[in-house]
């Protein structure tokens, strides 16, 4: 009977090391998080592997996914749980303009943002960290970059972005931003728009192709 109860005792450490090993190695999440204007929790992923998390790790049956359309950018979740506040009209729209702000469309004045449910998000074989596919796809929101809280506009600009009245521009830099005349910031200010286009037009036609976000 010693026995017995040594070797059930063993098995059982034996499943709560491996229960422990699982855990140490799932990837922890470094998201963004926002509250909506109603108060509900706003996740943005930082990066493929938050993107994917949020998707198969993170997100239920009830919360909202979102997506900025036919460019690349971070994966947008409205949790929607049991006695959080309900997703308003207002709290869709805030994320939806997080999505466009976090995508290659951050520097539109208007984006167009897909939602859906994620019970119809799919992980396509062989598809890289990040990348989805959806079953089926809820309505599409108009995201606007430049209402996005300043906080984060600052950020932006820190990094290479500046910001004005009527969205962003891509300058590559703040130190050198201020050497260059308006006319050969006009300049620049056309040409990385006409570039960031003709990138969107052509991440359109993949993702349209492969029906990937």
């Amino acid at each position: 009977m010693e026995k017995d109860n040594d070797d059930t005792a063993s098995i059982s450490s034996r499943r709560n090391k491996s229960k422990s090993k699982q855990s140490s190695t799932r990837y922890q999440p470094t998201f963004r998080n926002f509250i909506s204007p109603n108060g509900c929790k706003v996740l943005v992923g930082r990066n493929r592997r938050d993107n994917e998390a949020i998707c198969f790790q993170v997100a239920r049956g009830n919360d909202l996914w979102l997506h900025a359309r036919g460019c690349p950018g971070a994966h947008v979740l409205i949790q929607n749980r049991r006695g959080s506040p309900q997703p308003t009209d207002e709290c869709i729209q805030f994320a939806a303009n997080l999505a466009a702000f976090y995508s290659d469309a951050r520097t539109e004045r208007k984006a167009p943002v897909t939602t859906a449910s994620p019970k119809h998000i799919q992980k396509p074989r062989g598809a890289p960290p990040g990348a989805v596919k959806l079953r089926h796809e809820l309505n599409t929101v108009t995201g606007c970059p430049e209402d996005v809280a300043e906080e984060l506009k600052i950020a932006r600009e820190e990094s290479g972005v500046s910001w004005d009245e009527s969205g962003s521009r891509s300058l590559g830099g703040k130190a050198r931003n201020k050497k260059r005349t308006n006319e050969t910031t006009k300049e620049i200010i056309a040409k990385k728009r006409a570039e960031k286009l003709a990138k969107r037009k052509r991440n359109a036609k993949v993702a349209e192709e492969n029906d990937f976000w």
